[in-house]
């Protein structure tokens, strides 16, 4: 994944892109990974298109997409 510092709105932008692109690369609909997770199809689009911010949302999401996310405070 990407690194991402999370500062601004910009960042989320990022961030959640990179959530969409891993979802396309898995081929996989909204309502798939609401299923698979247990989060709520408006919950994980709001954070791809970088609307919300949960970090407990963002790690399930990053698990259940076999990656990892590291948070580095400067």
């Amino acid at each position: 994944m990407s690194k991402v510092y999370l500062m601004d709105k910009t960042s989320l932008k990022q961030l959640g892109c990179e959530l969409w692109r891993l979802r396309r690369e898995h081929n996989l609909l909204l309502r798939q990974v609401e299923k698979r997770t247990g989060i709520p199809a408006k919950i994980i689009e709001s954070l791809e298109l970088g609307r919300f911010l949960q970090y407990g949302y963002y790690r399930k999401l990053v698990e259940f997409y076999g990656k990892e996310m590291h948070i580095v405070l400067e």
